[in-house]
């Protein structure tokens, strides 16, 4: 044991470089001085002045782990898109689409969501997450094909219950081995990069569905709408595979041979030096001691605000449409503009983040440009034409800070790797539960565009979410304070 100890000491300082970051309420507990050099380069790329070895293995994981959950992300809000495109490309008449049978599509895919997440994560904690994830990836490859087939509403609503059911092992899933592998100066970019390739993919719908509408239209019989669900299978099936192959498991029962023995002791000892905690299987004693602290209500809390918060700018289609002055292809496009702006604010939250070393000043900002542009979506009447469409391109600030705060939530939960695996989880679930019939009420299609209802309600959910943050980050700085006087 001691002779170990002696090896992870030498490797420590040969390879480990030492930190000065800081999160909100657990700063490290040593700081540096940096020349302005130095601090650039890291803030501009992490592992940059990392030594050899160690830019060595967090290029390779970088490359493994973000290939295959970024490229399958993409490829999931392309499908998430395409059911709205596809409504205002043909859909609604083609298998005759009436009411509000429009958003309980959306509510089908929610509930499978919901129902698949917590069991997910608490599977994991003894099935591997190189089979596990793969393998439900290759399952939403057939539900999307077979969602090109659907010939009435009523199959859609299966289709969407299946596609959400297999989606929801998903996201959490990438959050833990995101969490698992990198530390607090990396944590947070990363988050972002996978979450921002999100948003590629819903601004690539628009644009693919306007060239198959003109395109592939008829093309074997098939309208241009179905050649979406075709098209978004085909690019998917690929990943799936490659995610048996790329995805690492977590550092203490990885297996890949993309790894060197040396550099799987190095990412053992880099989750050591964080504090973070080796994966530790379910069981109900822990589950009991997850629900005593307080994590999981306030952060599960806030995450449900969020999410119920961010329905607003995915109508503008419905807008555009309500207006008989655009095209079916400029209906489809203009709303990207939208993921355009989600993207480069992601990145700008996840660099920023790490470069200050602080996660929670980025939420309230999204939090606060949210705020305006609801207001002004729910004022509505008397808010001239140029603002409505500007509100609409401001909501693409609130997503990306979603990555943020679960990077938070990764690293206050870094010593208990089963609290941080069901909260990560029940973030998602819980908030997604919630916004399965919120929309239903609040965004009901009937009174598009208009929808002050939905508006309103989303204002006062954002002030809710402000709240709730507030409050984490005084209960953290509570426990904070109280471990330090504790250790004095």
């Amino acid at each position: 044991m001691a002779a170990l100890e002696k090896s992870d000491a030498k490797i420590a300082a040969s390879v480990l470089p030492t930190s000065s970051f800081e999160v909100d309420s657990t700063p490290d507990t040593q700081e540096e001085r940096r020349s302005l050099r130095h601090r650039f380069r890291e803030v501009i790329w992490d592992s940059w002045d990392r030594s050899p070895e160690e830019r060595k293995f967090v290029s390779k994981i970088d490359f493994f782990i973000l290939t295959w959950a970024g490229f399958t992300y993409f490829s999931k809000n392309l499908n998430q898109n395409n059911l709205s495109n596809a409504y205002v490309s043909g859909m609604k008449e083609e298998i005759n689409v009436v009411g509000n049978q429009y958003q309980t599509f959306t509510t089908m895919w929610t509930i499978g969501y919901v129902i698949s997440q917590i069991p997910s994560q608490m599977i994991t904690t003894r099935v591997r997450l190189s089979w596990w994830c793969p393998s439900w990836e290759l399952f939403w490859v057939i539900v999307t094909f077979a969602t090109a087939a659907v010939k009435t509403p009523h199959q859609v609503y299966a289709c969407r219950f299946l596609v959400g059911f297999a989606e929801g092992t998903f996201y959490p899933a990438v959050h833990t081995v995101l969490g698992g592998w990198y530390t607090k100066q990396e944590l947070a970019k990363r988050a972002c990069i996978f979450f921002a390739s999100a948003f590629v993919g819903s601004m690539f719908s628009g644009y693919l569905q306007a060239a198959l509408y003109t395109g592939m239209d008829g093309v074997h019989g098939l309208s241009g709408w179905r050649w979406l669900f075709i098209f978004d299978g085909v690019i998917t099936f690929p990943m799936a595979l490659w995610g048996y192959y790329a995805l690492p498991d977590l550092p203490s029962n990885t297996r890949v041979n993309w790894l060197t023995p040396a550099e799987k002791e190095l990412a053992l000892l880099r989750m050591k030096n964080a504090g973070k905690q080796l994966d530790e299987p379910i069981t109900w004693v822990g589950v009991a001691r997850v629900f005593k602290k307080w994590h999981f209500w306030v952060y599960t809390a806030y995450y449900t605000f969020f999410i119920c918060s961010e329905n607003t700018g995915g109508y503008m289609n419905l807008w555009l449409k309500s207006l008989d002055r655009y095209s079916v292809p400029q209906i489809n496009t203009y709303p990207t503009v939208t993921n355009a702006v989600t993207i480069v604010t992601t990145l700008c939250y996840g660099w920023v983040s790490d470069g200050i070393g602080l996660r929670s000043p980025i939420v309230y900002f999204s939090l606060t440009v949210c705020f305006f542009a609801a207001m002004n979506l729910a004022v509505w009447d008397g808010v001239p034409f140029g603002l409505k469409w500007a509100s609409f391109y401001l909501t693409g600030f609130a997503q990306g800070s979603g990555p943020v705060f679960l990077t938070m939530v990764n690293e206050i939960c870094a010593g208990d790797s089963l609290e941080r695996k069901l909260i990560l989880g029940s973030t998602n679930s819980i908030a997604y539960a919630f916004n399965a019939w919120i929309p239903l009420i609040t965004y009901d299609t009937n009174y598009a565009p208009r929808f002050l209802i939905g508006n309103s309600v989303t204002v006062g959910l954002i002030v809710c979410a402000a709240c709730t943050l507030s409050l984490a980050l005084y209960l953290q700085r509570r426990d904070a304070a109280r471990s330090k006087r504790a250790m004095v």
